[in-house]
């Protein structure tokens, strides 16, 4: 009875060190996306592909490198991090960051670039930034805590999906990501045109987030 309360007690303990260093892992993502949002998409574009609405007007001969291809894709953070500080830049009008951003930012920032290819919405999208659009756009219907219950959604008598207790499981994120934007059914309406892109995938984080095991 003592062996199995002591494997229990280490198996609870491993559970909880592998769901904070998941949490401190998102956590830095999403700060690198907010840090690649203020530097790097100027240039590299919101989706890192290089088409950020100062890539067409720097005279260059290297325009801003595609940040989701192999040749990114497959480097370390640490081998991302030397590139953002600015070594080896001789042909490149890439700016030298390392003293602009301190080194853990900085590291953050390589590791969401790292993060351009994940299909996994709750990366791809802020979910505190989400928690903000919600509120102000979508609780008419879904209500303030995403059970359903909108003022809206009862005058109309509308039946909306509790999200604290109904996993969206039947729907993929990029089914979740269409429906927010182009609309859905009698009652939903399209966002596009009125959220961006990056706003459609921090609002689908946010409603991912909902649900409670």
């Amino acid at each position: 009875m003592f062996n199995k309360l002591i494997k229990i007690t280490i198996m609870a303990a491993l559970v909880a060190a592998f769901t904070c260093d998941q949490a401190m892992a998102k956590a830095n993502i999403l700060m690198g996306k907010r840090l690649f949002n203020s530097y790097c998409a100027v240039c590299h574009g919101n989706d890192g592909k290089g088409a950020g609405p100062l890539s067409a007007k720097l005279q260059t001969k290297n325009p801003p490198a595609d940040l989701t291809g192999d040749k990114y894709q497959s480097k370390s953070v640490d081998d991302l991090l030397k590139i953002i500080q600015g070594y080896s830049r001789a042909d490149s009008a890439m700016p030298k960051w390392e003293n602009v951003i301190p080194e853990g930012n900085m590291r953050a920032l390589s590791e969401y670039v790292l993060s351009l290819t994940q299909t996994d919405v709750r990366l791809r999208g802020d979910e505190r930034l989400g928690r903000e659009i919600f509120r102000l756009s979508c609780v008419a219907c879904h209500g303030p805590q995403g059970d359903g219950g909108g003022v809206l959604a009862k005058l109309l008598k509308v039946k909306m999906i509790n999200y604290k207790t109904k996993p969206l499981t039947s729907i993929n994120d990029d089914e979740l990501i269409k429906i927010i934007t182009k609309g859905k059914g009698e009652f939903m309406p399209g966002w596009e045109g009125t959220l961006a892109s990056e706003e459609v995938k921090d609002v689908a984080a946010y409603v991912r987030s909902l649900y409670k095991r």
